[in-house]
This record gives C-alpha cells, structure tokens and sequence, in this order.
C-alpha cells in the first residue's frame, strides 16, 4: 500500500499503535508518556505533507528539506523521550 510507506506511514503507524494501546489497559496510567508518542507521529505526519510542497515549488525545496529534517528530528526525540518514560512507568509497576 502506498499510503502506508514513507514518513506518513511510520507517522499513521505510530498513531495506529496508541490507538491498539488502549485495549492493554495501561491507557490510564501513561497518559504523559502517550502525550509525547502522539506529538512526535504529529510532527511525522507534518513532515510527509511538506514532502509534496519541496517537490511542488522549487524555489522553497531547500528550506522545505531543512524544516522535514528538523520535525523529523523532533519527532524521533519526542518518541524516544516518550518510550523511555514508558517503559520506566510499566517497570516500575511491576515490582
């Protein structure tokens, strides 16, 4: 499926998987953490629909590419930021 390669696809898988996450039962307790996955598959998402404009307007392909590079690292960093929270929260309950 061509929808679901690509920056849009990891974007919309992560937002898949927080929507599957809710049937585990830990929804409630990880709601910060959660809140740090959703922002990154945003920034994600905001990063694939720029793709277009780059190819779309030259002029701005440059600048476009930078600002891709600069959400993508954001969202790597929010999604990293949130799985690590995560998985102290889920072991420290486990004790």
């Amino acid at each position: 499926m061509a929808f679901l390669e690509g920056t849009l696809g990891i974007g919309v898988g992560v937002l898949v998987g927080l929507a599957l996450l809710k049937y585990s039962g830990y929804v409630e307790a990880l709601k910060k953490e959660l809140g740090y996955i959703a922002s990154g598959a945003v920034f994600l998402i905001l990063a694939a629909v720029l793709e277009p404009v780059a190819t779309g307007i030259p002029s701005i392909a440059t600048a476009v590419s930078w600002i891709n590079i600069i959400f993508w690292v954001i969202a790597f960093i929010l999604v990293l930021i949130g799985a690590i929270s995560m998985a102290i929260q889920i072991f420290s309950k486990l004790k």
